[in-house]
Formats: structure tokens, C-alpha cells, sequence
């Protein structure tokens, strides 16, 4: 499986990861900060091409019971953008408590996280739960 890339999409943050080339394990790539970093569509148009991406992953924050809220919108919009700059498939992937989870993985590492390291854990965590999903689907003969 080609190389997807994944996004923990915020309104200041965005932290992005990517697959391994055989679609099996996510590692976060970097944390874009808006107003500081550029041009977040550009960076991730030169990022799926310098990775030779087929896909991009972006966590959609539901709400706890499962619906959509404003962020979700937010997410929608930016995605929304993206496709008209990156004629790549976009999927979604529910992303409650993906940020918990990766500020749990940081600190049971026992190293204060670094600024934006849980976005683009976050993004990585997002993007492997897809990978494991696909995977499992695959095995099961679902593709």
C-alpha cells in the first residue's frame, strides 16, 4: 500500500504524519503552525509529493456521542480546501480522544513533550488506526 498522509486538524496546530511505504505503520512528521509555518496547503502539497501519496487521513472531531459539532465543520472546510489544491482522496476518520491518548503515549515515555509533539502524535495515532483498519479489512477479504 502507497503512502497516506494523516492530519490532527486545529484551528492554531495542525500535527501531520505519514505511512510507511507499505501502508502497515504511521510516524509523525512535524506540527504546522498556522501564521508562523507558511502556507499549510502548500507544505502538504509538496509533502504528498515528495512522499508519492495516494491519500490523505484527517481526524474528524466528533462529539461525544458521536455528532458533529462546530470543529467538525472547521475540519470539513479546511478538507474541503486541501482537495481543491491536492487531487488526493480524503478520508475521515473519528478522532475522539486521539490527543488524550497521545498526551498518555508522551508521558509514559518519561520525557516532557516538546511544543506541537501532541498534534503530530496525535496525527500519527490518527492515521494508524486507519492502517490497522485497512489492514484488518484486507485480512478479513473486505477490500
Amino acid at each position: 500500500m502507497p503512502v497516506l498522509i494523516g492530519l490532527d486538524y486545529g484551528l492554531r496546530r495542525i500535527g501531520i504524519a505519514a505511512s510507511d511505504s507499505e501502508g502497515l505503520m504511521a510516524f509523525s512528521v512535524t506540527t504546522h503552525v498556522e501564521g508562523r509555518d507558511g502556507s499549510v496547503l502548500k507544505y502538504l502539497v509538496d509533502l504528498a509529493a515528495e512522499r508519492q501519496a495516494v491519500g490523505v487521513v484527517i481526524g474528524l472531531p466528533l462529539t461525544a456521542d458521536g455528532r458533529e459539532g462546530e470543529m467538525a465543520q472547521h475540519v470539513r472546510r479546511f478538507a474541503a480546501r486541501l482537495q481543491q489544491d491536492l487531487d488526493l482522496p480524503i478520508t475521515f476518520v473519528d478522532e475522539r480522544y486521539s490527543s488524550q491518548e497521545a498526551e498518555r503515549w508522551i508521558a509514559h515515555r518519561g520525557k516532557p513533550a516538546r511544543r506541537g509533539e501532541v498534534d503530530e502524535v496525535a496525527a500519527q495515532i490518527i492515521l494508524q488506526h486507519h492502517l490497522d483498519r485497512l489492514q484488518a479489512e484486507s485480512e478479513r477479504g473486505e477490500m
